[in-house]
Order: C-alpha cells, then sequence, then structure tokens
C-alpha cells in the first residue's frame, strides 16, 4: 500500500481476501466480521471527485462481499468527507442501496477541520435520519507526515498519537455540542476512546474552572455526563482493545453503572496492535477480568453490544440468545462435577462461582480451550470484534 507515491506498509491476504479471511475465521471460532475500510482509504485529503469515486467503489465491494457470504460478514462503509454533499448523499445510497449496517469515518478531516466544524452539520444530521452508527477510527499515519520528528519515531504516531487523535475528537463532539444536537447519533470510538477517559478528570474540571473556553457550544452538557451515557442508553460506545484490564475496569466504572453494555469488543484484525490471532483474549483469559466483569457481561461484550449498536437485529439476537441457553444447559451439569465451591465468590467472576462461569464461557466457545467465540461479531480491517 502507497500514500501518494510514499510505501506505507505491505499488507497480507488476510486483509482483502474473503476466503483467507473465512478460513481465519474458522480457525479462530468467529461467526461474523464487520468490514470497514482501512483508514488510509479514507483519502480525506485527496480531490474531492476522485475521492469520491473511490468511496463509492469501496461501499460497492464491502456490499458485494457480504452479499456472497451473507451469514458471515456485515459491513461499514466510507463517505468523502472533504466534500460534505457528496458524503450526505454516498451515506443516503450505502444504507438505502448497498444495505451497509453504517459508517467508519476518521477523527478528523484535516488539521484545521474537527468533527464539530459547522461545514458537518447536514453530514451529521443525515446520519441521525438514517439511523446510521458511526465508528471513528484514527489516522495515525498523517501525524508523522505532518511533524515527523515529534512523531516520525518508535512507532510514535500510533502508540501515543492515535489516542491522542481519538480524545480530540471526542472532545470535540462533547464540547461542540454536537451529540446534543442529535441525540439520535451513535458513536462508537475506537482503542477504548483513546486517551479521553484517563483525560475525564482533566476535561471535566476546564469545563467547570473555565466554561468561556470549554462550556460555551455544549449545550449545558458535561463531558462526564456524556461519558456516563447521560442517564440513557447512551451516544457514546467504545471498543474494548485496550490490552490493559485495569484500564478497562477503569473505562467501565466512568462510563457509569450500565458503562459495560456499551462495549464492544476491537479486534484491530488483521494488523499487529491488534489481538491477534485471538481477538477477545484479554476479556476471556485474564484473571484480573474476572474480578470485575461476570459472564454475562463479558459475552454482552463479545456479542450482543455490537449487535445492538449495529442494530443488525432479530436474527443475530437470536443466535446470541439460542448460545446463551446453551450454555445455561451446560454449566449445571459442568459445575456438579467441579470441585470448585458452589456458592458465588465475592468479589470474583462478577459475583458467580467460577466453575459455573468458566464452564458457560466454555460452553459459549469463549472458554481458554475451546472454539474461541463462535457468537462473536468480528469488525474486520479494523476493531470491533461483537
Amino acid at each position: 500500500m502507497y500514500v501518494g507515491s510514499t510505501f506505507f506498509r505491505r499488507v497480507q491476504p488476510n486483509c482483502y481476501s474473503p476466503s483467507a479471511r473465512l478460513a481465519e475465521m474458522d480457525a479462530t471460532g468467529v461467526d461474523v466480521q464487520v468490514l470497514s475500510t482501512v483508514p488510509v482509504l479514507f483519502c480525506y485529503d485527496a480531490p474531492a471527485a476522485p475521492a469520491a469515486l473511490l468511496a463509492r467503489s469501496l461501499n460497492n465491494h464491502i456490499a458485494s462481499v457480504c452479499r456472497a457470504h451473507p451469514t458471515r460478514f456485515v459491513g461499514l462503509g466510507t463517505v468523502p468527507l472533504q466534500d460534505i454533499p457528496a458524503a450526505v448523499a454516498e451515506l443516503r445510497r450505502l444504507r438505502s442501496d448497498l444495505g451497509l449496517a453504517g459508517i467508519q469515518i476518521g477523527t478528523s478531516i484535516d488539521a484545521s477541520t474537527m468533527l464539530d466544524d459547522a461545514r458537518l452539520e447536514p453530514f451529521w444530521a443525515a446520519c441521525e435520519e438514517t439511523a446510521c452508527p458511526v465508528f471513528v477510527h484514527p489516522l495515525g499515519y498523517a501525524l508523522a507526515r505532518e511533524n515527523g520528528a515529534r512523531w516520525g519515531r518508535h512507532w510514535a504516531s500510533w502508540l501515543v498519537g492515535m489516542p491522542c487523535e481519538t480524545a480530540l475528537a471526542m472532545h470535540a463532539l462533547t464540547a461542540g455540542g454536537v451529540l446534543v444536537r442529535h441525540p439520535g447519533l451513535r458513536v462508537c470510538f475506537a482503542h477504548g476512546g483513546g486517551a479521553f477517559p484517563a483525560l475525564l478528570g482533566r476535561v471535566q474540571h476546564g469545563f467547570d474552572c473555565r466554561p468561556d473556553l470549554v462550556a460555551g457550544e455544549a449545550e449545558g452538557v458535561t463531558p462526564t455526563r456524556h461519558f456516563e451515557g447521560r442517564g440513557g442508553e447512551g451516544q457514546i460506545w467504545i471498543d474494548s482493545l485496550m490490552h490493559d484490564p485495569d484500564l478497562l475496569e477503569f473505562v467501565i466504572r466512568k462510563m457509569g453503572p450500565d458503562g459495560a453494555s456499551r462495549i464492544v469488543l476491537g479486534s484491530d484484525y488483521p494488523f499487529p496492535l491488534g489481538e491477534v490471532p485471538i481477538a477477545g483474549k484479554m476479556l476471556l483469559e485474564d484473571e484480573k477480568v474476572g474480578r470485575f466483569l461476570g459472564w454475562e457481561e463479558r459475552a454482552r461484550i463479545l456479542s450482543r453490544n455490537a449487535i445492538r449498536f449495529l442494530g443488525l437485529g432479530d436474527e443475530f439476537e437470536l443466535r446470541y440468545e439460542q448460545r446463551l441457553q446453551e450454555a445455561d444447559g451446560a454449566s449445571s451439569e459442568s459445575v456438579a462435577l467441579s470441585e470448585s465451591p458452589k456458592e458465588p465468590v465475592d468479589g470474583a467472576w462478577g459475583g458467580r462461582g467460577q466453575a459455573e462461569d468458566e464452564a458457560r464461557l466454555k460452553k459459549l466457545g469463549l472458554g481458554d480451550e475451546v472454539g474461541r467465540g463462535r457468537v462473536r461479531v468480528v469488525d474486520a480491517d479494523l476493531d470491533l470484534e461483537l
């Protein structure tokens, strides 16, 4: 792959070949992948007309793969955000004609156009009108190009820059009042919301102590209320790709009482910063996670939360419920033969007995020695594993 005339990266067949993906999905027990465009192909810095043509071609291709394998792939589209009328037109087409489940966008359009820019209002209105969920992913590669001395060494643009980009995007949408003006929006941020959860206290303090700088366009809603869901289902969702169970626990607390219901499983498949080859490995196997998430909560992060974020409907919900029933039926037999305590252990596995939860997860395909999550729906190119 090239960015202009500059070499970007070499990709393997699992980045573009449905058959290669299906083979790896079968090997790791993933039922469905949510396909999305590699962000370098957003091409927001390209001339508007060819960028719109590329977006249309990419969306047609993803839709064709989904049509060819309707039980294995779900698609997210892309739109040329440097041309808002063209972006809105393509959004409507990919939703009504192609049947794609949502769209993926970058954290900014260019160095001077953030997601709360007034020129994007028609785009956000169209997302709300079409009930189109939005997945926000940072660009990363652009930072080193803008300032190579700062971002070009030690993989800094990916490891530090990307989380910062995501935090800036979330700050723009909250402080800029976009989510208040468009209450029907559902927006998921990659990589656990980037740096924003760790900065939430600082951002909230700024909102309180310098409202003239932070709160003027926020429509009276604080960043903390936004992140907690504003008392309802919540517009802000994040994925689980944090590589740190302590951070996951912290973020869930910051998201409020039902915070875990707005986390979907991030994969970053098939790239090295993801959980490869087993997406969700931390959720499934890390003992620390078992201290604050029960098996049902983890099963939802692995599947149902993303099914609901994307509005995938009754078929996916039914598959999820059937798998849970299978797990419930098997767990009672497994626990009866176990030497583990039959009473729930405080603070472990979400308050349930460890043997019971372990049996259920294994029956779901989510345990440590079985086929790894056959109810999961995983985002393919980049982040979202259901």
